[in-house]
C-alpha cells in the first residue's frame, strides 16, 4: 500500500472517529435535555403558555408569527396532553437537531474534527441550551435555519443529485417561512454570497436558484392569505419592530453595548469573542478568502453587522441574530483548526482555543441548567439574580383559583381577562378546566392574538368568570355589559419577597354580549356612569 493510500485510510478513520463522538453527543444530549423537561424544574414562560393557546384554534397564520409553532404544539399536545411536557418536547427535539445540521455542514465543507468541534461549542452555549428547553418560536426557526443552510450549500455543489438539494432547500426554507418571518435573511444572504462568489455568480443568471425562491416563497400563500383577511395586521406588527427609540446619540450607544454585552452571555464569553474576531477580519479578507469561508461570512458576520448596525438604532432581543451564530462558529472553529488563513494579527490559531471556548461554554451553560433547581434551597427566589421570577408562581395561581371556581355554584370556567396577555395565558393552561379565556383591553387596534379572536361568542344571558389585577377596577364599559357583577374571591401567590401574582375573580351576570362592552368603551364618560 502506498503512501498516499496510507494517508487517505488514516483520514477516513479519524473522520469515522469524530463523526462517532459528534453522534453519540447528539444522542447524550438530546437524552439529557429531555429527562430534564421531564423533571419541570419551572412553569410555561408568557409565550409559551400563549403558543400553547394559539394549537387550539389552529389557524393559517396568527397576529405577531406564521402558524408553525402553533401547529408543532397543537401535534405535540394532541399526543401527550396539555403539559409541560408536552408543550416543550418539541423545543429539546428540534434544538438538538439543528445541532447535527451544523455537524454536517462543517463536516461537509472541511472535515470530521471542524463539525465536532463546531457542534460541540454552538451546543455549550447557554442561549442554545434555553432555546432547547422553552418552546418559543426559535427552536424550530433554528432548525429549519440549519437544515436549510446546509441543503442550500449542497445545492451549491452542483453534484449529480441536484435536483433533489433544491427540493429539500426549498422545503427547509419554505418551513422556516412558516415559522418566523426573517427566515426570508437566508434567501437574502444566500443570494448575496452567489453575487459575491465568482466560482458561484454565473448561477444568477440560471433558473435553479429562482426556483429554490419561488418554490419557498409559495410556502407563505396561507399566510398572506390569512392576514388579507385580517387587515395585514401581522406586518404590520413586524413594522412595529423597526421603529426608533427618541433617544439621544449617547442612550443609543449605550443601549447598543448592551445589547452586545448580552451576546456575550448568550454564546458565552470566549466563543463570542472568536466568532466577532474571526469574522471582521474574515470581512477584511473577504477578496483573499476560499469560497466556503465567503459563504460562511455572508450567513454571519455580515448580517451580524447589518444587526449591530440596528442596534444603534433601537432597543433589539437577543435571540434576534440567532441564526447568524452557527455559520460563525464554524468559520472560528476551521480557522483555530487550521483551515482557513487570515491576516496575521495579535490571535494566532489553535487547538487549544477551542478546548477554552468549551470550558467558559460549559461553565455558563451548567449555571443554566442548574439555575432553577438552586434558586430556591439558596433562599434568592425573588432576588435581582433570580432571572426565572416570571416563570414561577402560574401553576399554583392557575390550581388556586380553578378550585375556587370549582367550589362556586354555576361559575363557568369561560373567563374574560383584563390583567393583560401574560396573565390570560397562563391561567389558560394552568386552570384544571383550560378555560376559553377572552382578553379585554383598552387599545383600538389589534396588540395580540386574543385581539383578533375577540369577545365571547353566543354568550349572550350566561354568567361569565372576570379575572383582574387585585389591585385594579373593573373597567366601566366591562361591567356595563353585565347585569351585575359580584367578587368571587381574591388569589395571591409569592414568588419571592415583595413579589406576587395576585387576582381577584368576578362573577358577571347576564352577559349582554361583547359588541355591547365595546360600544360603550368607545361612547361619552356620561353614558358609561
Amino acid at each position: 500500500m502506498n503512501n498516499e493510500a496510507l494517508t487517505n485510510s488514516a483520514e477516513q478513520a479519524d473522520a469515522a472517529v469524530w463523526t462517532r463522538r459528534s453522534l453519540w453527543f447528539l444522542l447524550g444530549l438530546g437524552l439529557f435535555r429531555v429527562l430534564y423537561l421531564a423533571c419541570d424544574p419551572f412553569d410555561l414562560v408568557h409565550d409559551e403558555a400563549y403558543y400553547w393557546d394559539w394549537s387550539r384554534q389552529l389557524d393559517y397564520g396568527y397576529y405577531s408569527k406564521p402558524p408553525m409553532i402553533a401547529w408543532i404544539i397543537g401535534l405535540s399536545t394532541r399526543l401527550l396532553g396539555d403539559s409541560e411536557f408536552g408543550v416543550r418536547l418539541p423545543a429539546a427535539l428540534l434544538g438538538t437537531g439543528s445541532l447535527l445540521f451544523v455537524f454536517l455542514l462543517a463536516r461537509r465543507m472541511y472535515d470530521a474534527q471542524v463539525g465536532f468541534w463546531a457542534m460541540l461549542l454552538t451546543a455549550l452555549t447557554p442561549g442554545n441550551g434555553a432555546m432547547s428547553l422553552l418552546m418559543t418560536i426559535d427552536s424550530p426557526f433554528l432548525f429549519f435555519w440549519s437544515a436549510a443552510m446546509y441543503a442550500f450549500w449542497r445545492l451549491l455543489e452542483r453534484g449529480e443529485d441536484r435536483w433533489r438539494w433544491l427540493l429539500l432547500t426549498i422545503l427547509f426554507i419554505g418551513l422556516g417561512l412558516l415559522t418566523k418571518q426573517t427566515m426570508i435573511g437566508l434567501l437574502v444572504f444566500g443570494g448575496l454570497f452567489v453575487l459575491l462568489s465568482k466560482e458561484d455568480r454565473f448561477e444568477a443568471v440560471r433558473p435553479t436558484l429562482y426556483l429554490c425562491a419561488c418554490g419557498a416563497l409559495l410556502f407563505l400563500a396561507p399566510v398572506v392569505y390569512w392576514n388579507y383577511q385580517h387587515d395585514w395586521v401581522t406586518l404590520q406588527h413586524t413594522s412595529e419592530h423597526f421603529q426608533a427609540e427618541p433617544v439621544s446619540v449617547l442612550r443609543r450607544i449605550a443601549i447598543s453595548l448592551e445589547f452586545v454585552g448580552g451576546l456575550f452571555g448568550v454564546i458565552s464569553p470566549i466563543t463570542f469573542f472568536l466568532l466577532i474576531t474571526v469574522g471582521a477580519f474574515g470581512l477584511l479578507s473577504f477578496r483573499q478568502v476560499g469560497r466556503r469561508e465567503r459563504f460562511l461570512l455572508c450567513l454571519s458576520a455580515v448580517p451580524m453587522v447589518l444587526v449591530l448596525g440596528l442596534s444603534l438604532k433601537q432597543r433589539l432581543e437577543l435571540n434576534w441574530p440567532a441564526p447568524f451564530f452557527s455559520a460563525g462558529i464554524i468559520l472560528a472553529t476551521a480557522w483555530a483548526l487550521g483551515h482557513v488563513s487570515l491576516p496575521k494579527f495579535f490571535l494566532m490559531p489553535g487547538k487549544w482555543r477551542l478546548k477554552h471556548a468549551a470550558v467558559v461554554g460549559g461553565v455558563c451553560l451548567a449555571v443554566t441548567y442548574a439555575i432553577p433547581f438552586v434558586l430556591s434551597p439558596l433562599g434568592l427566589n425573588g432576588s435581582p439574580i433570580d432571572v426565572i421570577v416570571r416563570l414561577r408562581g402560574w401553576e399554583e395561581l392557575g390550581q388556586k383559583v380553578g378550585q375556587g371556581i370549582d367550589a362556586k355554584e354555576n361559575a363557568r370556567p369561560e373567563m374574560i381577562v383584563t390583567a393583560g396577555r401574560a396573565v390570560a395565558s397562563e391561567l389558560a393552561f394552568y386552570m384544571p378546566q383550560h378555560p376559553r379565556v377572552y382578553l379585554w383591553g383598552e387599545n383600538t387596534v389589534p396588540l395580540s392574538q386574543y385581539d383578533i379572536w375577540g369577545g365571547p361568542q353566543h354568550a349572550e344571558g350566561h354568567d361569565l368568570l372576570l379575572v383582574a389585577h387585585a389591585d385594579e377596577e373593573l373597567p366601566a364599559a366591562l361591567r356595563f355589559a353585565f347585569e351585575s357583577i359580584t367578587p368571587l374571591e381574591e388569589v395571591e401567590v409569592e414568588v419571592g419577597p415583595g413579589r406576587s401574582h395576585a387576582v381577584t375573580v368576578y362573577q358577571g351576570k347576564n352577559f349582554r354580549g361583547w359588541s355591547v362592552a365595546k360600544k360603550m368603551q368607545t361612547a361619552p364618560a356620561t353614558m358609561r356612569r
